[in-house]
């Protein structure tokens, strides 16, 4: 429960909320989900961005872009307009509950990277880009938005930004026990395919100790190559995330289980190939 004397402020400006949000205490609100796991004593005051027109998403010149208000049900419903990000669409569709959904704003769980989240995968496996303003300014990949610690300044996230690519096949699994669960993991593979021949991959798995994590050398395997069941085979034996215990399950049985859906997700994909 917030706090009584919990000042809102309502900004016209972009400007004008980054710099409230340089203040201790004061934090953004949106979707508002964000509250349900913060510490509400802490909060003295709660920017509304809600007015400030970021809720949109748009294709410029094969470039898609995400406005940070935009809710993770706006991207299902772009999706099922355009047939466009597809993938993106498919982790969001099976996040959450539908409520939470209608709720919950792309630039809100960017900026809070939560353990379960099923955003990132399959936004690091499409090499997305991420425009923010505030304590940092620019635009950067999505990996150097984490490793570079640029997701802890005081910012806002303006939006998202993905390049379509021709001859590009992709897709995600999610992994719990029980649909309305937490994922222990996502996994998220890409690959750039041009007659049968593949240019480029991108395989990512986020819920793992680093909150996500690149395994190049089993994407390697497959450049200059068609897939093959082989190939798969070899490339899973490079797959080794490494994730907390919890009092569930062990770090060894998300290993092993983040292995036997990395290789039905690949066999998938080779399917769409050839």
């Amino acid at each position: 429960m917030l706090p009584e004397n919990v000042q809102w402020y309502f900004p016209s400006t972009l400007r004008e909320a980054s710099k409230l949000i340089q203040k201790e205490g004061i934090i953004l609100h949106a979707g508002g989900t964000r509250i349900l796991k913060t510490q509400t004593k802490s909060i003295k005051g709660l920017v509304e961005i809600s007015g400030l027109g970021l809720n949109y998403i748009k294709n410029n010149k094969n470039k898609i872009s995400i406005g940070a208000g935009s809710t993770f049900a706006d991207v299902v419903a772009y999706n099922r307009a355009t047939k466009q990000l597809p993938m993106l669409a498919k982790a969001l569709h099976q996040a959450a509950s539908t409520p939470l959904r209608n709720r919950i704003t792309i630039g809100g769980s960017l900026k809070d990277f939560p353990l379960w989240s099923s955003l990132y995968a399959p936004l690091l496996a499409l090499n997305a880009k991420v425009k923010v303003t505030g304590e940092a300014v620019g635009i950067y990949s999505i990996e150097d938005y984490v490793t570079k610690n640029i997701i802890k300044k005081n910012h806002i996230v303006k939006e998202i930004i993905i390049k379509e690519e021709p001859g590009l096949i992709a897709d995600i699994k999610r992994f719990s026990l029980i649909k309305f669960e937490y994922p222990l993991f996502t996994i998220a593979a890409a690959f750039k395919v041009k007659n049968f021949i593949v240019q480029n991959a991108r395989f990512y798995i986020t819920g793992v100790k680093s909150r996500f994590k690149r395994f190049k050398r089993a994407e390697s395997i497959f450049i200059n190559k068609q897939i093959t069941s082989e190939l798969i085979e070899n490339s899973i034996k490079f797959i080794n995330p490494k994730f907390p215990s919890d009092y569930k399950y062990s770090s060894d049985y998300k290993e092993t289980v983040s292995k036997v859906n990395f290789n039905d997700l690949l066999t998938e994909l080779r399917k769409k190939v050839v």
